[in-house]
């Protein structure tokens, strides 16, 4: 055996018996451990691409906006890696940061002082029935919310361009819109503002659920039993006043009009409801509860007498199945005890929901109804280039910019 190193031949170093000794011998020299370094061709490489940056988009056109936001098409344009996938296409929604430090100025426990919508969708794994968050970005005056595009638009598109929706039709939209719900509220959260402006249609047709603004992460929402010496008795929510006429006014259920003097329960029982005007609004084209008079029209809520139109010809069963959504009591209500009441119901005995989760039906649209994606035909302008100064935003055809509809614009 070998004592000291000068004795060991190079040839014969073994690092297990040795190793230490090496170190010891060169400290000295005040050089590190290992004097070699690995070599770079060895350097392990991340085969992923970078992630996504709003400077890889390209604003496209605009789909929409409001007051607050605005919504556009944006392709990714970055080609610098192998996994690139230049031409994706997405969904850019784009929130003033002026509009949120206005939000944060309301009281603590509103919605509109939450984001929910990135806290909520960063929370939640995916799932077909729910519209992605793909990414958040931020500049010196906007945050950019990046989410899957749906190039069927929305079911409110769908409801508008032709007659009432034929039952089976109407029951796979709305099988979409269960599924939907039933994954959110597994999830604990409540969407609050179901309507068909808020199901799109993905790529394949089926139903998506999106806009997540005035969602709620559930806490002591949900049906809460107490025993005391009176008997059971229910427990209200904690936070009535965060229930107050939020949503869509035409979509809330009667409980929202009476949480601020009602002891009442308030919780998922809100998206049953809403969904039970939907699947009304789909079958006879019009709102079981309408009135342009907004008092007149929570009246008609509260109390939840409505007709079908003499000339809508559907299934008992169905008929029976929108009295159940639209139950004013909302501890009776079909869905606030579990969505497998709703499955259950005889309406989809011929629904097989395994099939449908996997997406082995036939839709009955997979027409696009953004023909193209929109490249070279724009019904709203493109923001100003100053309003989203890290965006690209793409210049439509020279034989087409005299078009006042392709000229920037103010969308604030």
């Amino acid at each position: 055996m070998y004592k000291t190193l000068d004795h060991v031949p190079h040839r014969h170093v073994d690092a297990r018996l040795f190793g230490k000794a090496f170190r010891k011998y060169y400290s000295h020299l005040g050089q590190p451990e290992y004097l070699r370094p690995l070599p770079t061709n060895l350097q392990p490489k991340d085969p992923r691409p970078p992630p996504l940056n709003i400077t890889d988009f390209e604003a496209v056109r605009t789909l929409g906006y409001g007051s607050t936001a605005s919504v556009i098409y944006a392709k990714v344009v970055r080609n610098i890696h192998p996994l690139d996938q230049s031409g994706s296409v997405f969904a850019v929604k784009i929130v003033e940061k002026k509009q949120l430090r206005e939000a944060d100025s309301f009281e603590e426990n509103t919605p509109e002082s939450k984001q929910v919508e990135r806290s909520i969708l960063t929370e939640l794994p995916w799932n077909p029935f729910i519209c992605g968050l793909i990414g958040t970005f931020v500049d010196t005056f906007n945050v950019y919310y990046a989410f899957e595009f749906c190039p069927q638009n929305s079911l409110r598109v769908v409801l508008d361009m032709g007659e009432r929706l034929e039952p089976t039709v109407a029951q796979f939209y709305f099988c979409g819109i269960v599924a939907g719900l039933a994954f959110l509220h597994d999830h604990d959260i409540v969407h609050r503002d179901v309507k068909p402006e808020n199901v799109f249609l993905g790529p394949g047709g089926y139903p998506i659920m999106g806009d997540f603004g005035t969602a709620r992460k559930m806490q002591d929402d949900f049906i809460q039993v107490r025993e005391d010496e009176r008997g059971l008795s229910i427990v209200p929510p904690m936070l009535p006043f965060d229930w107050h006429e939020v949503g869509t006014f035409v979509y809330n259920a009667p409980e929202q009009y009476t949480a601020m003097t009602e002891s009442r329960y308030i919780g998922s029982s809100v998206d049953w409801w809403a969904a039970g005007i939907t699947l009304y609004e789909m079958l006879a084209r019009e709102y079981p509860f309408y009135s342009k008079d907004t008092k007149k029209m929570e009246e008609m809520i509260k109390r939840g007498k409505y007709k079908w139109p003499n000339d809508v010809y559907v299934g008992r069963i169905v008929k029976t199945l929108v009295s159940a959504l639209l139950t004013v009591d909302p501890l009776e209500r079909l869905g606030t005890h579990g969505v497998q009441e709703v499955m259950d119901f005889p309406w989809f005995e011929n629904v097989d929901w395994a099939k449908y989760h996997s997406r082995h039906y036939v839709p009955p649209t997979r027409e696009n109804i953004y023909p193209g994606a929109g490249e070279r035909w724009h019904e709203l302008p493109l923001p100003r280039q100053q309003n989203v100064p890290v965006l690209q935003l793409s210049e439509p055809a020279i034989e087409l910019r005299h078009d006042s509809r392709f000229k920037f614009k103010e969308i604030w």
